[in-house]
């Protein structure tokens, strides 16, 4: 994946200190971004080095396999990265991933002369771009928001996240009003990424698909842009936090362009000027995705300047029920349901076709996806009674133990599911399985991961046995 900020990195002629707050840090790919990057291929690491500090080496470490990239010499220098904030960083390093390296998602680990840095779940590594993929889209969960149950919250989003990781898509949008009050509880922070383990909540770090966050209103300094006029503050404080708050990239001949457009008094002319650059510079594929917080009239600069196909946002809480919104030109705006209100435990997908750029609203026009059966608020409250829509169970423990398994995936959606996802985790050894495609084998010291892919078709119930090949 090439990736370019919409603020163009500037290169200073003079050295100083590192930008407040971000000294010995990796800025891209970090934290509001995942590097995505067919196996064989290159992304760019931007980092921030202390003084005197120097990366030797790079290490993509992923749950099964660890890949050791190809790394060309740091470049060292001065780069703006948001002209906002001022924020900067001085060495750029190009990373090429093995040609056959298991597809995953990897932190990435830069060993330096003061020990390592590392980015979780930064790095997601394919075997090739997809010709049909999924796209997902949640919005306004306000984790930690006072007045609102705090753990629910991060439960109703893992949740999501395990349905996200049997349907597989390729990208995760969080569209804005992500998390409250990181400044005093920087617990908070790794809630977000990483959930809460030992009461089995995932984070955003926790699927397969490569995540991506848009800064809301919200996610200012004191949690309401509106107090917050210190637009330079603001970012500085956006980028300490999640990282980047303007950015673009691409899957394959889909170009993804991610803008703030939230912060009461700021301007994002010159993110749609550098958005229409970047297409120019890239070519403008084949489909075009906006993502940012609030839709219609703060999105009219970067529309006119893209013409994007789909328009992403959330903002208004209570908004779905009217998508697909009426938008000038030809893109079709989609809001996404607001993850913490107490009536709403859902999510948008989409499926998009890589070769045509056509993309669709998967189970109905509003793309609106629930996750538990019959939800209502007294159900969502109570975590006990969720029976999720999606379902993958295992006939024996799946970590590595056994030589053969069967899977099973209910899937009680009226619509099907193409290409949902099973890894099996065995003892060592050669397998084969009696439904689905394999589509990629990983073998190291200890166990057999196998990636079987399975179509789903609606209100089915679909096993897949895996066993020792004959």
């Amino acid at each position: 994946m090439k990736l370019h900020t919409f603020f163009a990195a500037v290169l200073l002629q003079a050295c100083g200190l590192c930008s407040l707050g971000l000294c010995g840090q990796i800025v891209y790919p970090w934290r509001a971004t995942t590097a995505i990057v067919k196996a064989g291929e290159s992304f760019e690491v931007w980092f921030n080095a202390d003084a005197g500090q120097t990366v030797s080496s790079i290490i993509l470490r992923g749950p099964y396999s660890t890949l050791t990239p190809e790394m060309a010499p740091p470049v060292t220098g001065r780069w703006v990265y948001d002209e906002s904030s001022g924020n900067t960083f001085n060495t750029r390093i190009r990373v090429t991933v093995p040609a056959h390296s298991f597809a995953d998602r990897y932190d990435l680990i830069l060993k330096t002369s003061s020990g390592d840095e590392i980015s979780t779940g930064a790095a997601k590594v394919v075997r090739h771009y997809k010709g049909g993929y999924y796209i997902m889209h949640i919005s306004d969960v306000h984790r930690w928001q006072g007045g609102h149950d705090g753990v629910l919250l991060l439960r109703k989003v893992s949740a999501i996240l395990d349905i996200a990781n049997i349907i597989g898509p390729e990208l995760l949008f969080e569209t804005g009003d992500n998390m409250y009050n990181v400044v005093n509880h920087p617990e908070r922070e790794s809630s977000y990424f990483h959930g809460l383990p030992a009461e089995g909540i995932k984070g955003m770090h926790d699927t397969s698909a490569a995540t991506f966050m848009v800064a809301g209103n919200h996610d200012t300094p004191s949690n309401n842009s509106a107090q917050d006029k210190d637009l330079a503050a603001t970012a500085r404080f956006y980028n300490r936090y999640y990282g980047l708050h303007a950015y673009h990239f691409r899957y394959g001949n889909g170009r993804f362009m991610v803008l703030n457009d939230a912060w009461v008094g700021f301007d994002n002319s010159s993110q749609s000027a550098a958005a229409a650059s970047w297409l120019a510079s890239v070519g403008r594929g084949n489909f075009r995705v906006v993502a940012a917080h609030i839709k219609d009239a703060r999105l009219d600069k970067i529309r006119e300047a893209t013409d994007p196909d789909l328009i992403l946002a959330g903002h208004t809480h209570h908004s779905a029920n009217g998508n697909p919104h009426p938008s000038p030109g030809r893109a079709r705006q989609y809001i996404a349901s607001a993850v913490r209100e107490p009536q709403y435990f859902e999510f948008n997908l989409f499926r998009v076709d890589g070769e045509t750029g056509n993309f669709e609203a998967v189970g109905g026009p509003s793309a609106r996806v629930p996750v538990i059966e019959n939800p209502t608020r007294e159900s969502i409250a109570n975590p006990a009674s969720w029976v999720p829509m999606l379902q993958l169970s295992f006939a024996r423990e799946n970590q590595g133990g056994s030589s053969s398994n069967t899977a099973t995936l209910t899937n009680k959606y009226d619509f099907p599911l193409t290409g949902a996802r099973v890894r099996f985790v065995m003892k060592k050894g050669s397998y084969a399985v009696t439904a689905g495609l394999i589509e990629q084998t990983l073998e190291n010291d200890s166990v057999s991961v196998l990636d079987v892919s399975v179509d789903l078709p609606p209100r089915s119930t679909t096993t897949v046995s895996i066993g020792p090949r004959p």
